[in-house]
């Protein structure tokens, strides 16, 4: 998501960015996602590392959590601790890797919603939390 929310000013990635102060969400990212961020932004053009410095200031960086006490059936990805770090310390796992989380996406773990980001803002309209 927050690779995603550097490229495009008008995607739903974006977007929470944008609304999560005004919503009171916390934005809340792995040292992991970090790591990945940096190697990923060193693809991309300049304009995305400068978003991204931005960005990033509105978050809240959690240690890694490399394991879980329950039972988790997720196939084995170099995601996983991605997954586990969220079901530490978040209520929604906001993500557009499908190939990693493809088979959650939709779902729930251990009452972890596992969302787009796009999926996420229609739920927030569809309950009425959304203050645009």
């Amino acid at each position: 998501m927050a690779l995603a929310a550097c490229l495009s000013k008008t995607g739903a990635s974006r977007l929470i960015f944008e609304l999560a102060a005004a919503q009171e969400w916390e934005l809340v990212v792995s040292r992991w996602v970090l790591r990945e961020m940096r190697e990923n932004l060193a693809d991309l053009p300049l304009s995305a590392t400068r978003v991204w410095l931005d960005l990033k200031n509105q978050l809240v960086v959690e240690d890694d959590e490399l394991t879980f006490d329950w039972p988790l059936l997720f196939h084995t990805t170099k995601d996983k601790p991605v997954l586990c770090t969220a079901l530490a310390c978040a209520d929604v796992l906001l993500t557009l890797d499908r190939r990693d989380f493809g088979s959650l996406l939709g779902q729930s773990v251990y009452d972890l919603r596992v969302l787009t980001p796009g999926a996420f803002l229609h739920a927030e309209r569809q309950a009425g939390r959304l203050q645009e």
